[in-house]
């Protein structure tokens, strides 16, 4: 693979959500757990701050999403980028609503 996304669109869209989602769900890292507990402290992590903003705006507006880069560094079998970014949101959040009030 040539280089991440995050390294070729340092300003892209999503690079946090997608950095972060590679580093722990790629299928050689499987590290939900690790990142389960990062998400537990994302008002003390700036990073984690903005994954869950940018997976928020995965989730209500997909189409923005860069191509097929999330798939591409995270190869998930949901069948659909919505369906993974809903799944991913319960695993990390869980009935915490997707949008924010």
């Amino acid at each position: 693979m040539d280089q991440p996304y995050w390294i070729r669109h340092p300003d892209g869209p999503f690079v946090t959500l997608i950095a972060v989602a590679a580093t722990y769900l790629h299928p050689e890292a499987d590290e939900l757990e690790l990142l389960q507990e990062r998400a537990k402290d994302d008002e003390s992590d700036p990073e984690m701050r903005v994954f869950k903003a940018e997976l928020r705006q995965a989730i209500t507006h997909p189409g923005q999403l860069p191509g097929d880069e999330l798939f591409r560094h995270v190869q998930y079998d949901d069948g659909s980028d919505v369906k993974f970014l809903r799944r991913l949101w319960r695993d990390l959040y869980g009935d915490e609503p997707v949008t924010a009030s």
